[in-house]
């Protein structure tokens, strides 16, 4: 691996691999502070589901990226673990739609929401 792209593999996950750090869900699943890209499925097949993110004191300094694959009105409910200071879970419920959150150890702060 040259230079370039150990120290972006560096920054970006923090020392985790970054095929640790993708995490590719159909069901709920509470992460924990090495994920940093989350895809979640919900569809007919396994129905709406909640994803809970990590402990908001233990990913101070992490962001991460959650995207969703969403078919039949069903809904990905990204949660916390009642530990993040003015928390209201966010509701992924249109195909690509995605989040990017950011940990102060305080709280998440909900850096981008949108569509693709």
């Amino acid at each position: 691996m040259d230079a370039a792209n150990k120290l972006t593999g560096g920054i970006v996950g923090a020392g985790v691999a970054q095929r640790d750090a993708f995490k590719d869900l159909t069901e709920a699943t509470t992460l924990g502070v090495d994920a940093a890209r989350v895809h979640g499925t919900v569809n007919t097949a396994n129905d709406s589901w909640a994803l809970t993110l990590p402990p908001v004191a233990e990913a101070a300094g992490r962001i991460l990226s959650i995207y969703a694959t969403v078919a039949n009105s069903k809904t990905l409910t990204v949660q916390d673990q009642d530990d993040s200071v003015g928390w209201t879970d966010i509701s992924l419920n249109a195909d690509d739609e995605h989040v990017l959150l950011y940990s102060d150890g305080l709280r998440w702060h909900e850096i981008h929401v949108g569509y693709s």
